[in-house]
């Protein structure tokens, strides 16, 4: 399953992707997460909605990774996992749903909220009278694992009655004593729970008092009304992750009202009336170990090896630098100590170092050993013979065009047998790919691949911002294909350049030139591939397209590509903007969309569409 981690989603059958969603599933039970909940939740999760949607992970409570070593225990009441929301709107919206029930229930009392920790451990269940426990299991039945109460398992809360909870062990003390031997607290939390002959940190632990059963019912929190809950809700999110000694990862935030409760219920995996605001921006403190110097099309980037580090349940050894300046600004090197989080609980970011050494930057290409220049805050290796820089050139190309299969490693074997050019890339033949060493299949789909971006349409801009100019990329691409055709930019001048908003003196001097130098390989990309051209704006203004002055705003998942919609759209004269302003004409919805947009197209007083509508205008023109 490892082989799946880094593999884009496309790429993978139905059957493939249920096996990757399942080994991260897993992953996380046994307290070992190779993804964070966020990647897992908000880039996996809708793909496995929209392929698989009756999918376990979907449907089913996932049970914890616990051995059928014990006793299974059917639950007195079914224990479900708890619905996550990450945007301050979901809440507002949780929140409006009950106040919607108690208005049904003709409850007009004002509601009240309970804000609690979301405690990272092993969901459990506690039967007072044999003082027994048992974990969630598939939410019907679980596993006996009362032999963890009867080595020392600290109960916390009210231990004459039955309640559920979570078994925890306290962060202070896993990261004295622990840390070394476990990756996570939940991983040395579910290898206790999995075994019946304890190991000795697990005895050492558990005499310690160290390990504990935490009552969910019984932890102390503030309870607030709906207005206090989303006007503070970032401070009392805030005061939960530290209101008890545990790593948590989140907050639970649950209707009081027991009415409330039964009548809003549940479905198979979550209870309607409980949400968890999930945290982000975890910061941690990480040693650098050293340096790697990635050579790439325009620069060579700086990437730190980290002492592997646990960040918002994910192990991050890796972080990129961005540039060459900022190894020296900030004194990156090996044994710096740095401050870094995940952007948006996905990327490894750094925030500042801490301590600062005098670092190392490379005089010469790790690559090619030419010389480096630097330019403004990088340095770069101008050696055009540098495979690195025609490995990265190629794979770049491919990416910006959305073809599959032409990875770092795939276009590495191609370069180091010669293929060197996009040029020979796309004659390539399926013998010559055998001479490279690509197996009979590989090759074969490397071709069809090569056939599918030849013939599928490709906006022009594509094209141009493919070749990995420094200063155009897709948007800046577009802006100037408005003005000049694709075929007749080797009559660009920088003065030209220079006249189009947008565009300034050094970056149009600069552009230029390497449009001059490219033209040869812009020509022929553009006669072998099928190019979508971009609709000049001096030729708008001789005819009257369907949709001049209108400006329009896609948002939503739509049964169309969103990309073919905003050029179908911009070829009939539309504007299309990312977001709604007071000149917007037509908000254009898909499903899923969130209330940021909706709300901002009411307050303007701009028409909100379905993409259905919007289809039945486009086809009455």
């Amino acid at each position: 399953m490892q082989q799946y981690v880094n593999t884009p989603t496309d790429l993978l059958s139905n059957e493939q992707l249920s096996q990757l969603m399942q080994y991260f599933n897993d992953q996380y039970r046994v307290g070992t997460p190779v993804i964070s909940d966020a990647a897992f939740d908000l880039i996996y999760t809708p793909i496995l909605k929209k392929r698989i949607p009756n999918h376990p992970l979907l449907t089913k409570v996932q049970p914890e990774s616990i051995n059928a070593l014990n006793t299974r225990y059917e639950h007195k009441q079914v224990m479900l996992s708890t619905n996550k929301a990450y945007e301050h709107s979901d809440i507002e919206s949780f929140i409006l749903r009950c106040q919607k029930a108690a208005s049904e229930l003709c409850i007009n009392d004002d509601l009240l909220f309970r804000v609690t920790p979301k405690l990272d451990g092993l969901a459990a269940s506690y039967i007072a009278i044999d003082k027994k426990i048992y974990t969630r299991g598939d939410g019907k039945y679980g596993n006996d694992i009362s032999h963890l109460y009867a080595n020392g398992l600290t109960i916390i809360g009210n231990a004459d009655r039955d309640a559920v909870g979570e078994i925890v062990v306290q962060q202070d003390y896993f990261n004295s004593m622990l840390k070394e031997q476990f990756a996570h607290p939940r991983n040395f939390v579910a290898g206790l729970a999995n075994s019946i002959n304890l190991s000795d940190a697990g005895k050492m632990a558990l005499k310690a008092g160290a390990v504990h059963l935490v009552f969910f019912k019984n932890i102390e929190c503030p309870c607030v009304n709906g207005k206090q809950l989303l006007d503070n809700l970032d401070d009392l999110c805030e005061q939960a992750k530290h209101s008890l000694p545990y790593v948590t990862d989140g907050t639970v935030i649950e209707v009081i009202n027991d009415k409330v409760k039964s009548y809003m219920s549940h479905n198979e995996r979550h209870n309607h009336w409980q949400i968890a605001k999930k945290s982000v921006g975890e910061i941690a403190e990480v040693r650098v170990q050293g340096v790697e110097w990635a050579v790439g099309r325009n620069k060579i980037t700086p990437v730190l090896l980290l002492e592997p580090t646990w960040l918002s349940g994910a192990l991050i050894k890796r972080v990129t630098a961005h540039h060459a300046g900022n190894v020296k600004s900030l004194g990156l090197g090996e044994g710096a100590l740095i401050s870094m989080t995940r952007s948006g609980e996905i990327i490894p970011k750094i925030i500042g170092a801490i301590e600062s050494v005098a670092p190392s930057i490379p005089t010469h290409c790790p690559c090619c050993n030419q010389p480096v220049q630097w330019v403004n805050d990088a340095i770069t290796c101008t050696f055009d013979g540098c495979s690195e820089r025609q490995v990265s050139a190629i794979e770049y190309h491919f990416a910006v065009l959305k073809a599959d299969l032409f990875g770092r490693q795939t276009v590495r074997r191609m370069v180091a047998n010669g293929y060197t050019s996009l040029s020979s890339v796309y004659s390539i033949t399926y013998e010559q790919l055998l001479s490279c060493g690509f197996g009979e299949v590989q090759a074969k789909n490397l071709l069809d691949e090569i056939n599918k971006t030849t013939n599928r349409p490709i906006n022009d801009y594509l094209i141009l911002a493919s070749l990995g100019i420094h200063a155009l990329g897709k948007g800046s691409s577009k802006k100037l294909l408005k003005h000049i055709e694709i075929d007749e930019l080797n009559e660009l001048s920088a003065n030209q350049l220079n006249s189009i908003d947008g565009f300034g003196e050094l970056t149009a001097s600069s552009i230029t030139s390497a449009i001059t130098e490219r033209f040869e390989q812009i020509s022929y990309l553009i006669s072998i591939l099928n190019v979508i051209r971009t609709p000049m704006i001096a030729k708008r203004s001789d005819v009257e397209l369907p949709l001049n002055r209108l400006s329009i705003v896609f948002t939503g998942k739509m049964t169309q590509s969103r990309s073919d919609m905003t050029s179908e759209a911009e070829s009939l004269g539309a504007v299309v903007q990312s977001g709604v302003t007071k000149t917007t004409t037509y908000l254009v919805i898909g499903e899923n969309v969130g209330a940021t947009k909706i709300n901002a197209a009411k307050a303007k007083g701009v028409e909100i569409i379905s993409e259905a509508e919007y289809t039945q205008m486009i086809s009455a023109l």
